[in-house]
């Protein structure tokens, strides 16, 4: 799984021929990179005297990003699990009616939940502009830029994430389902971009970018 692997073997991984890992995990590592380079800021915030009165919450902030961290990290091993089901689903027989009935079923859960997968990592990468707000606002000046960090690589994974819904959903014949989560996609962007700009406008401010 992806906390036992070396960085270099997984890069590996990724540029080789296998389908997995791939966009959905790379969407998923994105997210958790961004998560650490917010935690950063609040760990370097914490202790110090000149910002005593926002210890509790850059400690609030450390957790909630600690947490994202670790979500994102299942996602990337969620992600090769719910593919692998979905090869499953595909290769099943359908030489008969029930056979091709049952297929059927399956491959539209298995296409469900591919989906799910990346919709819940554009979900916490706007989790994370929140937290990415809070620590270019009020934490240490010297690491701003690594609030500014965080928020695009969380931004990135939003729209890797969003690439992947996408594909999913261009392949389904569940018109509501489809509609439902275009409409939530478009929702959860539009707060995304708004929380990565309003990041990098006071981060671009700090440092006289």
């Amino acid at each position: 799984m992806i906390r036992e692997k070396k960085i270099g073997d997984f890069m590996e991984e990724f540029a080789s021929s296998s389908p997995t890992p791939g966009g959905g995990s790379a969407a998923a590592l994105s997210g958790a990179l961004g998560a650490v380079s917010t935690c950063m800021v609040a760990s370097l915030t914490v202790g110090k005297d000149d910002y005593a009165d926002v210890q509790e919450e850059m400690e609030e902030l450390i957790e909630a990003t600690t947490q994202l961290k670790e979500d994102y990290l299942d996602l990337v091993n969620q992600d090769m699990k719910v593919f692998g089901e979905y090869m499953e689903a595909l290769q099943m027989p359908k030489e008969t009616s029930e056979e091709e009935e049952k297929r059927n079923k399956a491959m539209k859960k298995a296409s469900i939940e591919a989906t799910e997968v990346p919709f819940s990592m554009a979900e916490k990468s706007v989790e994370i502009l929140k937290q990415a707000l809070i620590a270019a606002k009020n934490g240490n000046t010297h690491a701003v830029s690594d609030a500014g960090v965080g928020a695009i690589e969380a931004w990135a994974a939003l729209e890797a994430a969003e690439l992947n819904v996408n594909i999913n959903l261009a392949f389904m014949n569940d018109e509501e389902y489809v509609t439902e989560k275009r409409e939530a996609m478009e929702a959860l962007k539009s707060e995304a971009k708004e929380l990565k700009e309003e990041v990098l406008k006071i981060t671009n401010e700090k440092i006289g970018g």
